[in-house]
């Protein structure tokens, strides 16, 4: 007996309920193979990923360039091993096709690696809502199954969805989720950070709307800019249900002249790069010395990333040592 759940007037999902005892379980996934990668332990097979990131910062690049190596059959990608490969799906709901095609020449042309060998790499422009869209996509997936598809964005992909709205929102997750659950697919999508966020650690609710999209998700992780250089983005990872959330970012810097990302060190702090100079309110600005200071940097590096003298972190610092010596 299972459950029919209806996505669409064209679409419908078949779910069966089961019942196991947890020895049968654990039983059964000593059958299990390793999970297989497609960026890491940023995209695992089969799962749901939330990519939220700040405008202007590359992330249709990174996603068109993400689908070209995991095609490609390259073993990693920025420094992320990838361990399956196959034909991969990017769906365009941001850019008209002219615009896709120029930037699709340019990546071609600089491709650090052969393409369109024994994979492809495909987009879908459509500028419907992929509600409207789904009964193509899954005609799309079930002729060429890629093992990756990137919706590139929530919100041109889900117009008539209000992106506030706990219950649309959980719905529209919903239909995400069955998706990956039915072509056994990898699915990003891509989001948008609030306003204002710019100062903000990643581990941070960034993205824009309700936050229902972190909690369905698999996992997450975040590009935006360093405030070190124009051409240098941080990648960092937030949640996942399948690994460790990390603690530090990686370090990568955008060719303007090839519309390549290039790996540029494997693990930076986010906090010395996201612009802490920026922080008016002091309370803000402590929060940072202290979580700087339990990190190992000095009272120098502190004041260097936050713009302060080093007597002014010295005496923050001092002060919260001497209330807790107060309190003992």
């Amino acid at each position: 007996m299972g459950n029919i759940k209806k996505i669409t007037d064209d679409v419908s999902f078949y779910f069966k309920p089961t019942l196991k005892s947890f020895g049968k379980l654990a039983e059964e996934a000593k059958r299990l193979e390793d999970v297989k990668l497609l960026f890491g332990h940023y995209i695992p097979e089969g799962t749901l990923i939330h990519f939220p990131s700040p405008r202007g910062v590359g992330k249709s690049y990174f996603c068109m360039q993400l689908c070209m190596a995991v095609a490609a059959g390259v073993p990693d990608f920025l420094g992320e091993p990838v361990t399956m490969h196959g034909n991969t799906l990017y769906i365009n709901n941001e850019l008209s096709e002219k615009t896709l095609r120029r930037r699709l020449l340019q990546l071609h042309a600089h491709c650090p690696f052969p393409v369109d060998q024994q994979y492809k790499a495909r987009a879908f422009t459509t500028k419907n809502s992929l509600t409207e869209d789904l009964p193509t996509v899954l005609q799309i997936v079930e002729r060429f199954s890629p093992v990756l598809i990137i919706i590139d964005n929530l919100r041109m992909a889900f117009t008539d969805t209000d992106t506030n709205n706990n219950r649309e929102i959980t719905k529209m997750m919903f239909t995400l989720l069955a998706l990956c659950e039915s072509s056994k697919t990898a699915v990003v999508i891509t989001d948008h950070f609030k306003k204002h966020t710019s100062s903000l650690l990643s581990d941070s609710d960034l993205q824009t709307g309700s936050g229902v999209k972190t909690d369905l998700s698999d996992g997450d992780f975040f590009l935006r800019k360093s405030g070190q250089d124009k051409y240098l983005r941080l990648l960092r990872r937030g949640k996942s249900r399948h690994f460790e959330e990390a603690d530090d970012a990686k370090l990568l810097r955008f060719n303007p002249a090839t519309m390549w990302f290039d790996l540029v060190e494997e693990h930076v702090n986010e906090a010395e790069h996201i612009g802490l100079k920026t922080l008016r309110q002091k309370e803000e600005q402590q929060d940072i010395a202290r979580l700087l200071q339990e990190q190992g940097k000095t009272f120098r590096e502190i004041a260097v990333i936050l713009g302060k003298s080093k007597s002014t972190v010295h005496r923050w610092l001092d002060a919260d040592k001497s209330s807790d010596e107060n309190k003992q």
